[in-house]
C-alpha cells in the first residue's frame, strides 16, 4: 500500500469515528429523560396505614333508652380505604336519617368524607356538602378525627372531634365532642357518646 493509499484510510477512519461519536452526542441530547419516579407513600404503605383501623371493623349496635336504635357496621379496611354505614332508626320504625362515611390514606393525610341524607335518602339542605375530617391522633383502639384544613371545606356543622375507640373486643363508642361556644358566657355543649356493642 502506498504512503498516499495509507494516509487516506487513516483520514477515512478518524472521519468516520468523529461522525460516530457526533450522532451518539445527538441521540444522547434528543432521547427524552425518563419520566420521575412518583413521591409520596406508595399503595403498600397507604394499606398499611389503613390496617391500623382494622379495630372499628365489625357490626355495632346501641338501643337508647327511648327506643330507637343505633346500628354502625365498618367493612374491613382494604387497599387505601374503608367504608362504613350508619343507621339511627326510631321506637316507631321509622329511619329519620342515615349516613354513609368514608375513611381514606391519601398522600398527606388520612381523610374521613361522610354524606348525611335524611330517611328518603335526600341530602339536608344544611349539609349538601362532603363533611370532612382529618386524623389527628391514633393508637392501636382508638382514632381522632378533627375538621380538614383550609382551603379543603370541613363542613363539620360546629363539630370539634370525632374519635372512635374500642373499649373491649365487643364496644366500640363514638364520641362527638361540639366546638366551645364563641360566646364564653355560655356553658359548653354536652359530647355525644354512643357506644355500641359487637352485633352477632
Amino acid at each position: 500500500m502506498s504512503k498516499h493509499s495509507l494516509r487516506a484510510s487513516v483520514v477515512l477512519a478518524a472521519l468516520s469515528i468523529a461522525l460516530a461519536s457526533a450522532a451518539a452526542r445527538q441521540d444522547a441530547q434528543e432521547k427524552p429523560e425518563a419520566p420521575a419516579k412518583a413521591t409520596g407513600p406508595s399503595m403498600k404503605d397507604l394499606s398499611a396505614t389503613m390496617a391500623k383501623f382494622a379495630f372499628m371493623e365489625g357490626r355495632w349496635t346501641q338501643q337508647q333508652p327511648n327506643g330507637a336504635v343505633i346500628e354502625e357496621h365498618w367493612m374491613a379496611p382494604r387497599g387505601n380505604s374503608m367504608v362504613g354505614t350508619f343507621r339511627r332508626t326510631l321506637g316507631n320504625g321509622v329511619t329519620p336519617f342515615s349516613e354513609v362515611t368514608q375513611i381514606m390514606a391519601e398522600k398527606d393525610m388520612v381523610i374521613l368524607r361522610q354524606i348525611h341524607v335524611h330517611g328518603n335518602f335526600e341530602p339536608d339542605p344544611k349539609r349538601t356538602d362532603l363533611m370532612r375530617l382529618r386524623l389527628e391522633s391514633m393508637d392501636d383502639k382508638s382514632a381522632t378525627f378533627v375538621p380538614v384544613d383550609p382551603p379543603l371545606k370541613a363542613n363539620a356543622q360546629d363539630m370539634a372531634s370525632i374519635r372512635y375507640e374500642r373499649t373491649d373486643a365487643d364496644t366500640l363508642t363514638l364520641t362527638v365532642t361540639p366546638n366551645a361556644p364563641k360566646d364564653p358566657a355560655k356553658p359548653a355543649e354536652t359530647p355525644l357518646v354512643l357506644t355500641m356493642k359487637r352485633m352477632p
